[in-house]
């Protein structure tokens, strides 16, 4: 990768997170917390053209091949995933109609695959070849946990928890690890589905849900 196109990837969460926070701002005046459709697609695009314009020779293929056997870290890795279940259990009598069941079901099996192709795989990838392996996990974790409040954290409350920031930091590090130890992204997505399944995401975005501390 050319040193221009480095410092491209380097300043990529940036733009990512730059684009998502006037997206949610601007719709978030007018739908309130329906912002999170329009910044969805938006911020799903962002990484999707990052991910083309950054992976290279590489094929999307190779991160998702079969995982190499690392039965610890995948272990980590799904517990880390299942944490967030308990937080369904306690409150699924909150989708009162077929529509938040749908859209909180297409968000959860749409949502990993960009944010792991993107976070996990180009930017850790990318990073790694001019940077230690530490400071890629550390900066790739970073900016995962800081595009929560700055963009969805615009309309929704429990996006600016900091509860919620330390649980992003142990996952993203977990699933940072788990990829380079599995050379793989498959258990790393099924691990952030787990979690969009078990956070309430679409709830959490409309405010109809939120944590009991706040």
């Amino acid at each position: 990768m050319s040193s221009q196109k480095n410092i491209s990837l380097l300043l990529s969460p940036f733009i990512i997170i730059g684009i998502g926070f006037l997206t949610a701002t601007f719709f978030s005046q007018y739908i309130d917390g329906w912002a999170w459709i329009p910044l969805a697609v938006v911020y799903w695009s962002s990484m999707g053209s990052c991910i083309i314009l950054f992976k290279g020779d590489r094929s999307i293929k190779s991160w998702l091949r079969k995982s190499n056997t690392s039965k610890l870290w995948i272990t980590i890795s799904l517990l880390v995933g299942m944490f967030p279940l308990s937080i369904l259990l306690m409150n699924y009598k909150l989708f009162d109609s077929a529509l938040l069941l749908i859209l909180w079901l297409l968000f959860a099996f749409i949502n990993p695959w960009f944010e792991e192709l993107y976070w996990r795989g180009v930017l850790l990838d990318g990073l790694k070849k001019d940077w230690s392996k530490w400071f890629s996990i550390v900066y790739s974790t970073l900016f995962f946990v800081l595009s929560h409040p700055f963009m969805w954290g615009v309309f929704s409350i429990a996006s600016k928890s900091y509860h919620l920031y330390i649980y992003l930091s142990l996952a993203g590090i977990v699933w940072a690890i788990t990829y380079f130890k599995t050379k793989s992204l498959r258990w790393v997505i099924f691990s952030h589905f787990i979690v969009d399944i078990g956070n309430l995401t679409v709830l959490t975005f409309l405010n109809i849900y939120l944590p009991p501390t706040m």
